[in-house]
């Protein structure tokens, strides 16, 4: 289940249901998975077989490589000036409650949309102060806590490629629910939100959280 060649680039209207399809399972509970967008489906329904799929739109895919790292790849229609970003994945899992991590580097030391762990990046020449934006979830609750892009990257669709690798991620790894906010949310996020593709998975903002702190992610 290799990301396509060729990505559709007809975007369809904000709120059309986003469903997962799943392909092959991986190793450790992990899934070959694609998002598509169209209203077929409920938005958020887990697909095993869904027929012929030419007429949807495919937002993300997630794979592994060679080496059996994951790949999580977003159709750039939907992030038009983003530069290509490979990520750290950092594993909170004593926190409470147990949280996952993704952090976005916009260098050429990895392919696009690789996913490497953090022992993994301790052993490559990057620093964690070269990140470019990093994602915080509540994978239990498949809940977003924090959200951060670096200044010189925002307006630049950033924010919506890790909310969208984000829930790749939750995908691959074959987590429940899906990927939403529940009211709490930096004043970053909730810039982000407002132009999200799938607004019913955003709650109503109830308490603005402490923006997050690009000095505490350190892979």
């Amino acid at each position: 289940m290799a990301a396509p060649e060729r990505w559709p680039h007809e975007v369809p209207p904000s709120g059309t249901a986003a469903w997962y399809v799943r392909g092959a399972p991986l190793t450790h509970g992990r899934w070959r998975v694609r998002c598509h967008v169209h209203d077929r489906h409920t938005d958020g329904e887990v697909i095993a077989e869904p027929g012929t799929l030419d007429d949807t739109f495919l937002l993300w895919d997630a794979d592994v490589d060679s080496d059996g790292r994951p790949v999580l790849t977003v159709n750039p229609a939907v992030t038009p000036t983003a530069p290509p970003v490979w990520f750290v994945h950092l594993d909170e899992r004593h926190t409470d409650p147990p949280a996952t991590l993704l952090v976005a580097f916009a260098t050429d030391h990895l392919p696009p949309g690789t996913v490497v762990t953090d022992p993994m990046f301790f052993h490559m020449p990057v620093r964690s102060d070269d990140q470019v934006g990093a994602i915080r979830w509540w994978h239990g609750e498949a809940v977003v806590d924090q959200l951060f892009v670096q200044h010189d990257m925002r307006r630049r669709h950033m924010g919506t490629v890790l909310v969208y690798a984000a829930s790749a991620f939750h995908q691959f790894n074959g987590w429940n629910g899906r990927l939403h906010s529940d009211g709490r949310r930096t004043t970053l996020g909730e810039a982000l939100v407002t132009g999200l593709r799938h607004p019913e998975r955003i709650a109503k903002l109830e308490k603005l959280m402490p923006p997050m702190d690009p000095d505490a992610v350190q892979p």
